[in-house]
Formats: C-alpha cells, sequence, structure tokens
C-alpha cells in the first residue's frame, strides 16, 4: 500500500515539473530531488528481489544522464530537462525503457509539430520547448500501472 503511494507521489511530482517548464521554461532542482528521493524509499520498502534490480535502474539513470548531459551540451536540452530524464530512468529501469523511450519519441514529436504551427504564441516555443511535457507522461504511465498492479 506504500509502495503504490510512493509511486503515485512521484506521478505528482512529475506532474509539477510538467507545469513548472510550461509556465517558467524552468524546472526546480527539488523536483528531481524529490523524484530520486521517493525512489530511494520505494527501494527500501521494497523486497529482496527488487534491491537486485537496483544496479540496472541506476545504470539506466546513468545511461540517460549521458544522453541529457550530451544533448544540454549541443544546446538541445535544457539541464532540468536532462536531470529529469536522468531521474525518470531511474524509476523506469531497464525493463519498460522500450515502452518510455517510444513515449518520450512521439511525444517529443507532437510537441516539435505543435512548435512548427503558424501561429505566434507556437513560435515562442521554438526556441525554447518545454520537454518536461514528452519526458514525464510516460514515465507517469508506467508508474501508475506499477501502482495498480501492486
Amino acid at each position: 500500500m506504500l509502495e503504490s503511494s510512493l509511486l503515485l507521489l512521484g506521478c505528482v511530482l512529475f506532474g509539477a515539473a510538467i507545469v513548472a517548464d510550461l509556465a517558467r521554461r524552468w524546472i526546480p532542482d527539488s523536483i528531481p530531488l524529490g523524484l530520486l528521493g521517493l525512489f530511494v524509499l520505494y527501494v527500501l520498502l521494497a523486497d529482496a528481489s527488487a534491491m537486485a534490480l537496483l544496479w540496472a535502474h541506476v545504470l539506466t539513470a546513468a545511461v540517460l544522464l549521458l544522453v541529457g548531459f550530451a544533448l544540454f551540451v549541443l544546446d538541445g536540452l535544457g539541464g532540468g530537462d536532462g536531470k529529469l530524464l536522468a531521474v525518470a530512468g531511474l524509476w523506469v529501469g531497464p525493463y519498460d525503457i522500450m515502452f518510455f523511450l517510444f513515449g518520450l519519441g512521439l511525444l517529443s514529436l507532437g510537441l516539435t509539430l505543435f512548435a512548427l504551427l503558424p501561429f505566434a504564441s507556437t513560435r515562442r516555443l521554438r526556441s525554447n520547448l518545454p520537454f518536461a511535457v514528452a519526458i514525464a507522461p510516460p514515465a507517469m504511465v508506467l508508474l501508475t500501472l506499477r501502482a495498480f498492479s501492486l
């Protein structure tokens, strides 16, 4: 029961990242840190078999952190988006990474196409896309599915 609550609280924090990114094009460090803290609590409450998978989740997060950093250096992603991507990888882990990346790709494409619409409001998005809109929803879906399968 407590594990499900932690998963749903993670969804709330991912949702907060979307709201912050849309409102200010900035994700406060407290959101990825909160998600990291929730993950630590979740792992501590998990059984021994889940603990064995911890390193696979950490490796997934490390790979996504490197990808996010590379995109940040190339000015393709904001720093907050990169941190959110890494912490999403921590929650998602290696077994659900394909679903996450598929959802991320579809939402990134949709966000990009939306920004290309010929309106003044969408033109302003082009230089600073709010990628939390693409990163958070696939993670939220996975966390919600896990919460209701416990």
